[in-house]
C-alpha cells in the first residue's frame, strides 16, 4: 500500500491543504481533547499497524501534535515548517496572505530577512513567523489605541442612530 505522503515532498510542495470533513474535524478535535488532558506528561501514542508498534512522545512532540489537531479540529489546514525551512517568494507571499509584489517590497525595504539565489529570492520560514508576530503585535496595539480613545470619548456611550439623517 502506497504512503499517503510521499517520502520526496517537501511540506512547502503545496501549502494549500487537502479539505477537511466532518469526520477529519471530530477527531482531530478527539485527539486534541486527549492531548490537553495529558497536562504536558508523557503521552503513549500506538500506532496501528500489522505489526502494532507505538511510540512514546515527548511533551514538545506532544505540543506540536495538540496545536495542529486544535487547528484540523476548527477547520483551519496546517502546515508544518521546519524553522530553516527555505521558502520562495510566492509560498511566503501565500503564508502571509499578501499579493507577491508587496512581499517583495517588504523584502527590499528589509521587513523580512532574506537571501537571495541567483535572481531569486528565499525566506526562512522563522524569519516570516518573526515578521508575522510582530505585524500581529502592532496591529493588536493599534487596536487596543482605537478602542481606548472611542472609550475615552465616549464613542460608547452614545446611542446608535441607523438610518438617513433628517434635518429639521
Amino acid at each position: 500500500m502506497p504512503s499517503r505522503h510521499a517520502a520526496s515532498k517537501s511540506p512547502t510542495d503545496s501549502l494549500q491543504p487537502p479539505a477537511l470533513s466532518r469526520a477529519d474535524r471530530q477527531a482531530a478535535a478527539r485527539l486534541s481533547s486527549l492531548l490537553l488532558r495529558q497536562g504536558g506528561g508523557r503521552i503513549r501514542l500506538t500506532v496501528r499497524s500489522e505489526t502494532g508498534e507505538s511510540v512514546e512522545l515527548l511533551p514538545s512532540l506532544a505540543n506540536v501534535l495538540e496545536t495542529a489537531a486544535g487547528m484540523v479540529a476548527g477547520g483551519s489546514g496546517v502546515a508544518v515548517l521546519a524553522r530553516n525551512e527555505e521558502l520562495t517568494s510566492q509560498q511566503a507571499a501565500d503564508l502571509l496572505n499578501v499579493s507577491r509584489q508587496y512581499l517583495v517590497r517588504l523584502l527590499e525595504r528589509g521587513d523580512i530577512a532574506s537571501t537571495k539565489v541567483g535572481t531569486h529570492r528565499r525566506v526562512r520560514a522563522e524569519d516570516l513567523a518573526i515578521y508575522r508576530q510582530r505585524r500581529d503585535e502592532g496591529r493588536n496595539a493599534a487596536l487596543a489605541d482605537m478602542a481606548d480613545q472611542a472609550q475615552r470619548s465616549g464613542g460608547y456611550d452614545m446611542a446608535a442612530k441607523f438610518g438617513p439623517r433628517r434635518r429639521g
